[in-house]
């Protein structure tokens, strides 16, 4: 089990079904409890009906109906503390202080990033 893990699980939104299963099962690999959304409404809402039980939001930038933009903004609304990492084709749209996953990456990258945010999370 990682030592960086977080409290709580980590809430993957990406509209791209084998982009969530492939982030879902490195991250289980790694010891991560993971929820998976496929587009950001959904994300929202379960983050809405399960605020508590999230430690870490990772999420596509360009997904249709809400963008992995919008959707931080509401979940920091709820929740100012929460880390958000966000996953994209192109990093310049993603440049809001948060990390961002240069898509494609490699899971070693994927677990680098997550470490990095929980770690600076929990400094």
């Amino acid at each position: 089990m990682q030592t960086d893990e977080p409290s709580g699980a980590i809430l993957v939104v990406d509209d791209d079904d084998s982009i969530r299963k492939v982030v879902k099962a490195f991250l289980e690999s790694a010891g991560y409890t993971v929820i998976v959304a496929m587009d950001g409404e959904l994300g929202l809402a379960y983050f809405q009906r399960n605020r508590t039980a999230i430690a870490l939001l990772l999420t596509d930038v360009a997904m249709p109906n809400m963008n992995g933009l919008d959707l931080a903004d509401h979940v920091l609304e709820l929740d100012g503390k929460l880390p958000v990492l966000f996953m994209s084709g192109n990093a310049d749209n993603a440049d809001r202080g948060y990390g961002c996953l240069q898509k494609p990456f490699r899971g070693s990258e994927l677990l680098a990033g997550v470490g990095a945010v929980l770690q600076r999370q929990a400094a």
